[in-house]
């Protein structure tokens, strides 16, 4: 029997090959060997190209600036005046049924120094209060949100405090020289009095 024989075996040369594989054009080696040199950066290389900036972050702001309010909802805003409109009215029915102003202006059983106080203390809070709603937000360009009292803390740290001391020796010298007259309703009809005359900030714009 006659066997064909096996084909003749190839010598392959690895070193060939392994160079033909391996070798690269020179400018090619050269770009990859500059990219590696260049450190790594998450944003683009060309400086001109930059992220757009909100037309707020341009502009100088003050540095007590907050945030701005949260908008309410209708239903919102008619609750609270609504809430206000009823301590309002009930301020006046109860000063109609005690005839306050005549009887502060002419009772004899009030205390007149102790009331005479009472008037300059809450006077000075009126002006404190006029300073900070008024004249930091609407001449300072100071505006505030829920929380005022920080940013206050930082601009004027010392109204707050005067404030409180300024309420409370009112309260004690209203409820004090009027005591003669209404005895231990007077610190309710006062209260009632504060709340009425509170709310009715509500219904001033600029407040």
């Amino acid at each position: 029997k006659h066997t064909t024989p096996p084909p003749p075996r190839t010598r392959i040369n690895i070193h060939t090959i392994s160079s033909h594989t391996h070798t690269q054009p020179i400018h090619t080696q050269n770009i990859y060997k500059t990219n590696m040199s260049r450190p790594y950066r998450r944003v683009a290389s060309d400086d001109s190209r930059k992220l757009p900036t909100s037309p707020t972050s341009s502009t100088s702001s003050s540095p007590f600036t907050s945030p701005p309010k949260p908008t309410k909802t209708k239903a919102e805003r008619l609750s609270d005046k609504l809430q206000a409109l009823g301590w309002i009215i009930a301020a006046l029915l109860l000063a109609y049924a005690t005839s306050l102003p005549s009887t502060l202006l002419t009772s004899p059983l009030i205390l007149r120094p102790l009331f005479h106080l009472a008037i300059i203390l809450f006077c000075i809070n009126t002006i404190l209060m006029l300073y900070l709603t008024v004249y930091l937000p609407k001449i300072v360009g100071i505006t505030t949100t829920d929380d005022a009292s920080g940013v206050w803390n930082v601009y004027c740290p010392r109204v707050i405090p005067i404030m409180t001391v300024c309420g409370v020796g009112c309260a004690f010298c209203l409820v004090r020289s009027t005591w003669g007259v209404w005895g231990f309703l007077s610190p309710l009809i006062w209260g009632v009095e504060f709340l009425g005359l509170l709310f009715l900030t509500h219904f001033i714009p600029w407040l």
